[in-house]
This record gives structure tokens, sequence and C-alpha cells, in this order.
């Protein structure tokens, strides 16, 4: 692959500026392209590109947006962070569809964990909590949160032990304290996914539960939508 030639091709604004990483999984640079896409979700301009791996079959965007002008595409608009309030005549099934996801998330956990008031639960990418703040209205759990968004603001912000900043540089969080820790869509948004699990790893209690959740680039969405499924 010649990145040169293959990033001339995409129309982006100038004011991005990218830079070419090898695979996150295995370090080859040797890849193809697997789809190039707009950011359908926030309707930022550009396309963005996604390959694989031609050693072991990871897809991962390539080239990628320096770290520094990645926030803006976390903005209002970012349905994880939920600042956007007013959905219209949809927000009650927005509101609905945000609780089931939170719902099945707590159920999809219970399977491996039985979560007591003893429990310490690290969510990675926690968003505006809600998980969390389930977690401990069932169960009594205590509660920590890691966002990289600086202005977070959402109800019982208080009762959320949080952690601004990029998960693998906090150091504050102390070692092999946690039962649970949760990445839900997390780690296709990281930029070091090796570096974040061996930093949960660490976090981890011997015996604790780490839960990953990643898209599938074989699931019936992704055929469905396509170019359209993408997201930086």
């Amino acid at each position: 692959m010649n990145p040169d030639t293959n990033f001339a091709a995409l129309d982006n604004p100038a004011r991005y500026r990218f830079e070419w990483i090898a695979c996150y999984a295995c370090g080859s640079k040797d890849c193809v392209v697997d789809v190039v896409g707009e950011e359908d979700l926030t309707g930022k301009d550009g396309n963005f590109q996604y390959v694989r791996c031609s050693s072991c079959g990871l897809c991962y965007q390539n080239p990628r947006i320096h770290l520094d002008q990645i926030h803006e595409f976390y903005d209002s608009e970012y349905i994880a962070h939920r600042k956007k309030k007013n959905w219209g005549v949809l927000t009650p099934l927005y509101e609905r569809a945000m609780s089931k996801h939170d719902r099945q998330k707590v159920k999809l956990v219970s399977r491996y964990l039985k979560p007591d008031t003893k429990s310490r639960v690290l969510d990675v990418g926690c968003a505006v909590g809600s998980f969390l703040l389930r977690m401990k209205d069932e169960f009594g759990c205590a509660i920590s949160g890691v966002d990289f968004k600086e202005d977070l603001e959402f109800p019982r912000f208080d009762e959320i032990d949080f952690h601004n900043g990029l998960f693998y540089d906090q150091a504050a969080l102390p070692a092999e304290s946690f039962d649970l820790i949760t990445m839900w869509h997390f780690l296709e948004h990281c930029y070091d996914p090796p570096r974040s699990l061996a930093q949960a790893r660490s976090l981890l209690q011997p015996d604790g539960l780490l839960v990953v959740e990643v898209p599938r680039l074989d699931s019936r969405t992704a055929r469905w939508f396509g170019a359209k499924l993408c997201q930086t």
C-alpha cells in the first residue's frame, strides 16, 4: 500500500492533520483499503479510510486524525455524551432506547459476575455514566469512570469517581482494585488499544472481569449500512 497515493484520493478539509499508523494488533504496515466513508453521525466534513491488515486481518482507521484534533468529533451531537436533549417527537423513543442499552449491559455483566455492595466497577469511556449509575442503583456497587471529554455534565455526577483524560495515562487509579472493568464501544476509538488493555489488566483484581464491546464488521448492520456505518 502506498500511503501518499491513497491519502491523496481522500477529500478532506485542510485543517485536518492525519498520520499513517501500523496495525494495532501485529505491527504490520501492510494493509488494503476496506471501506471509505463519511462521518455520518455528526455530519463533519471529510472522508475517512478504514483498512484491513494484510497480516492479521484487523480493521482500523488509517490514516487517522491526530489526537489533538479528535475532540471536535465528540461534540454535543455525539449520542453517547447526550448533551442534545431535544429530539422532537422522537425524544421518548431515544430515551427508551438508551435506557434499554444500559439494561442489556447489566444483564450481560450479570451472567459472569454477581455484583454486590462490595463490587468495584470501572467503566472506560463512561460518557454520562448511565451504566455506572444503574450498577449502583441495582447492586450498590462502588463506581468509577474514565472519559477524555472535559465538559461532561449529567445528573448525579458527584456519585461517580470520575477521572478525566486518556485511560492509559490514568496514574491515580489503584492497581488490582476493580472487580469489573467495562469498555462499551471504547476500544475502536482508542489511540493505543494494546496499552489500554494492559492498563485494564493492571487495574483488575486477580479474579476480575473485563468486558469489551466492539463493532462486528461481519454483522447484518454492517452489510446494510456499509460506508455509512463509519465513525472516527
